[in-house]
């Protein structure tokens, strides 16, 4: 089996989320960070033959990273695998999938209160905007009886805090006032531009508009919806 570049770079974001992943058979894989705050799902090109446990996906990663065209061929067992090209060869062991942090179940979403379009250009200028001002949150917020919402970059338990602010575009939602925190660290995602649903359960939906891959992010419980 070869990995596509496209696969690659799922791996690479999902390292980001948790070192940790359970690869099972099909051709869609899962992470979840540590926090249980993120859930993220992408469908791959290839189909992955067994249950497989990658205790530290960063130096698996790594592994593959050695050969410019790697070949990897399992074991009868699926308890290693050997990364090789030419007469170069890894002999990479798998960890036991029931010791690491795995989705148990999909997410199902509740009816949806809040949506939008977000694109790669605002996710840059909010984290930019973080880093400028040294804040961390970000707010979806509107106003009780309008039809727009805004992303704001600011500190909500600080009433003189600076801000930024990106009204968004396509939005759809309910006439209640709302503020649906985020903490921008939950923010990692691969670049692109993004459908954003989210519901005053406090979860929200980040689907790719090109790429089959797909994000839950729990908002902060300091989130509120009405007035």
């Amino acid at each position: 089996m070869k990995l596509s570049n496209e696969t690659i770079g799922s791996l690479k974001n999902f390292a980001a989320i948790n070192s940790q992943i359970v690869l099972n058979p099909g051709n869609v894989i899962k992470t979840m960070s540590e926090s249980k705050t993120i859930l993220s799902s992408a469908t791959v090109a290839e189909d992955i033959p067994s249950q497989i446990g990658i205790y530290d996906l960063h130096e698996f990663l790594g592994a593959l990273g050695m050969f410019e065209d790697p070949e990897l061929t399992f074991d009868d067992e699926y308890k290693s695998v050997k990364i090789s090209q030419g007469r170069q060869a890894i002999k990479y062991f798998f960890s036991e999938p029931s010791i690491l942090t795995t989705p148990s179940k999909d997410v199902v979403m509740p009816s949806v209160d809040v949506s939008f379009t977000l694109t790669q250009e605002n996710m840059a200028a909010i984290r930019k905007a973080a880093s400028a001002l040294g804040i961390n949150t970000a707010v979806i917020t509107g106003k009780s009886g309008e039809n727009t919402a805004s992303v704001v970059v600011t500190d909500v338990n600080d009433a003189t805090s600076n801000s930024f602010e990106i009204e968004l575009d396509g939005c759809s939602r309910s006439e209640e006032g709302f503020k649906f925190v985020f903490n921008i660290a939950n923010f990692k995602f691969i670049n692109g531009d993004y459908d954003v649903a989210i519901t005053k359960k406090l979860i929200s939906h980040f689907k790719h508009t090109k790429e089959p891959v797909e994000y839950w992010v729990a908002l902060e419980k300091n989130s509120s919806y009405g007035d």
